[in-house]
């Protein structure tokens, strides 16, 4: 994703971008910084909830009720958008919020992130998917990607693929809350599975998911990351052109 997002930055919002960043960084490489190092840093000890928000799934849209105290996914993407947008800031409390803003714009589009069966997001739900015992929220995570044994560059073209005008200029001025309703969308399909109706039960743990589930829900993935490149990129064109 976020190679895709990089590709789509102007000259001058790529400059910008890189003033921020260490020397020989770019976005790929401050991808998972949220995930990998932040937690290590005081400042930043309890951000997990940061990367997630847990809608109900019976719940329609996100509402800023789920979001406690603020401490979620929708309002820290709004609360690190304004930091990096703030020149009067120092370097280095910008470009954690560029970091942050690149790995949470992925996360609030992962279908699990977002929507929840009072399960953590899937963590909870375990099962077996190919024959490997996992779980929900890990098989939509890395599981879903890495059955299809394609390197970080092999996906991007596979996704970037996926991009057309029409669409990147339809996504892009999406408010996060619009991310997060489809996310929340996406997850009810992921706990119904390739068979939805009236009658078919949610997934729960113990279940054993297969390669039909497999096929129906590499497309949500690719659409997914698809809409948060284009959206990244519209976020970081926004700030720095």
């Amino acid at each position: 994703m976020a190679r895709l997002a990089q590709e789509r930055l102007s000259p001058a919002a790529l400059r910008g971008v890189r003033e921020l960043l260490d020397e020989g960084d770019d976005l790929v490489d401050i991808a998972n910084w949220a995930d990998r190092e932040a937690h290590d840093l005081p400042a930043y000890a309890n951000s997990g909830p940061w990367h997630f928000v847990n809608v109900p799934l019976d719940a329609e849209h996100y509402n800023d009720r789920y979001c406690r105290r603020g401490n979620c996914v929708v309002q820290k993407i709004a609360e690190y958008r304004r930091v990096l947008a703030d020149r009067k800031r120092p370097r280095a409390e910008r470009l954690d919020a560029l970091r942050f803003l690149v790995h949470l714009v992925a996360d609030v589009h992962q279908p699990l992130h977002v929507g929840d069966n009072d399960d953590r997001g899937g963590n909870g739900t375990q099962l077996q998917f190919l024959g490997d015992t996992t779980n929900l929220h890990r098989v939509w995570d890395s599981g879903l990607i890495e059955e299809t044994r394609q390197n970080d560059r092999a996906w991007a073209d596979r996704v970037r693929r996926r991009i057309t005008p029409e669409q990147a200029k339809s996504w892009a001025n999406d408010p996060v809350e619009t991310w997060a309703d489809e996310s929340l969308a996406a997850a009810k399909r992921a706990y119904q599975g390739p068979n939805p109706g009236p009658g078919t039960p949610r997934i729960t743990s113990g279940a054993s998911l297969g390669r039909s589930y497999h096929d129906f829900a590499l497309p949500i993935v690719e659409d997914r990351l698809a809409r948060a490149a284009v959206r990244l990129a519209h976020e970081l064109e926004a700030i720095f052109r």
